[in-house]
């Protein structure tokens, strides 16, 4: 769960392809894939019509869809990003708090929503948009970096605030924080203005395999913060 590995481009648009497709309910043309990726039609074109050979997407109208081989795959892994935590009791937890209840696990070094209960328009289509977040951008993604083992840590760190060793030293600071109170907070400006969120660690297994977070304006997380890491805390 390192964020010290190398990128590779095409890697990197293959990523970009699944995880646009996956965030649009009627699928992407290949021009609007196109211009997500900031890329070449042509050079999309190749690449989508590889994933569709093999069956990680399936076109529909000339909109392309995810297709079978990622469900497939997560099942025969047996892997799921956080067992305790369901689309239900998601659910529950943004009607019991009425919040948007949010719920993200680390893909590489990035903060990924993979679900969320409770959102009004605005706030999920922001959320669509932007399913990805460079870790220490939310609070979700905090708790993530947080508890990552001290060289994965810092090495994040390192790659996110580059040769700015007063912002690597603030960063730091900040996480021994998160990880002596055991819950983070964070505006969200990056995806909406007005709001903030406030996260807590998911454990299984004795390791943090997610983060679950509650966000709503930004006064509204700052005047019940106690109560919402309560809830967040016994979800359950």
């Amino acid at each position: 769960m390192g964020s010290s590995r190398q990128h590779h481009r095409t890697v990197d648009r293959v990523a970009a392809i699944l995880e646009s497709v996956a965030s649009s309910a009627s699928g992407l043309t290949l021009t609007q894939l196109a211009a997500r990726l900031d890329a070449p039609v042509s050079s999309v074109q190749k690449l989508v019509n590889g994933l569709a050979a093999v069956g990680y997407l399936d076109e529909e109208d000339r909109h392309f869809v995810l297709g079978p081989a990622p469900h497939v795959l997560t099942v025969r892994s047996g892997r799921v990003p956080a067992r305790s935590v369901s689309p239900a009791s998601l659910t529950g937890l943004a009607q019991a708090s009425d919040c948007a209840a949010l719920l993200a696990v680390q893909v590489g070094d990035s903060a990924v929503y993979v679900d969320w209960a409770g959102t009004d328009e605005p706030f999920d289509y922001a959320l669509s948009r932007s399913l990805r977040s460079a870790l220490p951008r939310t609070a979700a993604g905090r708790i993530l970096l947080a508890s990552l083992p001290e060289p994965a840590r810092r090495a994040a760190v390192a790659h996110e605030c580059g040769p700015d060793t007063r912002a690597g030293v603030q960063l730091l600071t900040a996480l021994s924080t998160v990880r002596a109170q055991g819950y983070a907070l964070l505006d969200s400006g990056h995806v909406m203005e007005t709001m903030a969120a406030v996260a807590v660690p998911v454990v299984e297994a004795g390791r943090v395999v997610a983060a679950l977070a509650l966000a709503a304006p930004s006064e509204v997380v700052q005047g019940r913060l106690s109560e919402l890491v309560g809830l967040l805390r016994n979800r359950d």
